[in-house]
């Protein structure tokens, strides 16, 4: 009967369902001979790395052996992913070309509704392996499973979509006459602006910001605006100003589509985007 060593799982909260999409977990060349030779099996299911043993010592014993094989080496996993993906999604430095580096030793316990589990802190490293799309490196030492005492051990890597600012342009082409032009949403969050631009094309044009608020980037938008007009008074039969909704649902940002802006000594990420009427 195969016995649990330990599972990995991978979260990223860009993606809707939380759990980091076509990301792998792999044994690295020396850990894949190792495991050749004490028969580990691996198993990658819903997110969810899973290292087995088939020998019929007890999880304990196997690990204690282990340790004294290694003689204080961990076990070493590569964590593979899209590289240009992973940069545009993912809340890393600015200046950041290097790989995450993760380890056991750094691992930080957390109690969760399906128990507990142990948080890997990453390390924004420099590069250690060249081999394309390794994103991470993943260190997990046998002298740390017997201090967890090597009962269902579930370590977690979670990162956290990168936050935007957003802009839009609107830029009206057609005979529609804007009275007080606005971008909100349903919880009554209005874009600071209109701004009068110029844009690169020489078109006229507006702007709207989000101000000091930062949206994180969503596989599935979540986060949606509408772009509206307020009708005064004196156009209709009501007493008070109407909205009136021109667009319904504005573009939202793309991985990759992205500038970084500087504001004093602070450089940030902003998130372009063209409305036309």
């Amino acid at each position: 009967m195969n016995k649990q060593l330990f599972q990995i799982q991978v979260l990223h909260s860009y993606f809707a369902n939380g759990l980091y999409q076509y990301c792998k977990v792999l044994a690295d060349s020396d850990t894949k001979k190792l495991m050749e030779r004490y028969k580990l099996l691996t198993r990658m299911s819903n997110g969810i790395f899973s290292l087995y043993m088939t020998c019929q010592d007890s999880v304990a014993a196997f690990v204690n052996y282990l340790n004294d094989q290694l003689q204080g080496e961990p076990l070493r996993f590569l964590l593979v992913a899209n590289q240009e993906q992973f940069v545009s999604i993912t809340d890393l430095p600015l200046d950041w070309c290097g790989q995450v580096g993760l380890s056991s030793k750094r691992a930080m316990a957390e109690k969760t509704q399906s128990g507990a589990q142990l948080q890997l802190k990453a390390d924004w490293s420099s590069r250690t392996v060249s081999q394309h799309n390794v994103i991470g490196v993943i260190c997990i030492y046998p002298d740390d499973l017997l201090v967890m005492g090597c009962n269902s051990i579930r370590y977690v890597i979670e990162f956290k979509a990168r936050a935007m600012h957003w802009v839009y342009y609107l830029v009206n082409r057609s005979q529609t006459k804007l009275n007080n032009p606005m971008i909100c949403n349903k919880e009554r969050y209005f874009f600071d602006g209109p701004e009068s631009v110029v844009l690169s094309n020489g078109e006229k044009g507006l702007s709207f910001n989000s101000g000091e608020r930062l949206f994180p980037l969503e596989q599935v938008p979540t986060k949606l605006f509408d772009l509206v007009d307020w009708l005064p008074a004196s156009m209709h039969t009501e007493s008070q100003p109407v909205e009136h909704c021109l667009i319904q649902g504005l573009p939202t940002p793309n991985a990759g589509q992205f500038s970084v802006r500087q504001k004093d000594a602070n450089k940030y990420m902003c998130s372009e985007m063209y409305i036309y009427l």
